[in-house]
């Protein structure tokens, strides 16, 4: 759903991409990133499944790394979020897919 607001929109990006830690070491995977034209990065990470407690506590983890190497969010890490039932909120998604938009164009 996700990735096809972003070709809709006209939007590139790249799934699951490596983006090695520059402070705190560690490498990580977020599901999109996209690159601005002053090649500086913005991530975005859909968060499917945090009913479950480990997947919670993992995010944590993720959103403190994240931090650390100078991605914050609403401003180069974005989210988005199933909501209780496994749903998502189209509106939501486009919000933050014009969010980033904004922010590459």
């Amino acid at each position: 759903v996700i990735a096809n607001m972003l070709f809709q929109s006209g939007v590139e990006y790249e799934y699951e991409r490596v983006v090695d830690g520059e402070v705190q070491p560690g490498r990580l995977r977020p599901d999109f990133s996209f690159v601005t034209a002053d090649g500086d990065l913005i991530l975005w990470e859909h968060l499917g499944m945090m009913t479950r407690e480990d997947y919670r506590k993992g995010w944590e983890w993720k959103k403190a790394w994240y931090e650390a190497n100078g991605f914050g969010l609403g401003r180069t890490l974005f989210t988005s979020q199933d909501d209780d039932r496994g749903g998502l909120d189209s509106a939501n998604l486009r919000s933050t897919v014009d969010a980033i938009k904004a922010l590459l164009d």
